[in-house]
């Protein structure tokens, strides 16, 4: 499975993945894809078979069922809690490095369009 972690998330946490061969790419650490409107986001990570991982439910979720009510598929979204991820603590971000890393290891969903809450 690969990821596509929205632009709230450190990039060291691809960096930190992707050093362990799992494959992660960080918006933040690409220009041409910072700032993108979560419609493209959306569909960018879906042409490269990314599952989207944020914390931006209010805007995603309703992107989600639009694509679903659409019969079109997406490559999966991973909502993460800002209070369990909280970027201001000292254990961001070895703990959405951890929760990841356990996630890649043994996905507990495959398919499309589906949802998973970390």
């Amino acid at each position: 499975m690969k990821l596509l972690l929205d632009e709230m998330h450190a990039p060291s946490v691809a960096v930190e993945l992707t050093g362990e061969a799992f494959d992660v790419v960080a918006v933040a650490a690409h220009p041409d894809l910072r700032g993108m409107a979560d419609k493209e986001l959306l569909a960018y990570a879906s042409t490269e078979r990314r599952a989207l991982v944020t914390e931006n439910v209010a805007d995603f979720m309703p992107l989600a069922t639009q694509w679903v009510d659409r019969h079109e598929a997406h490559a999966g979204l991973i909502f993460t809690n800002p209070k369990r991820f909280n970027r201001a603590t000292l254990a961001y971000p070895a703990n959405l490095i951890a929760s990841l890393r356990g996630f890649l290891t043994d996905p507990p969903i495959t398919g499309e369009s589906w949802i998973w809450w970390l």
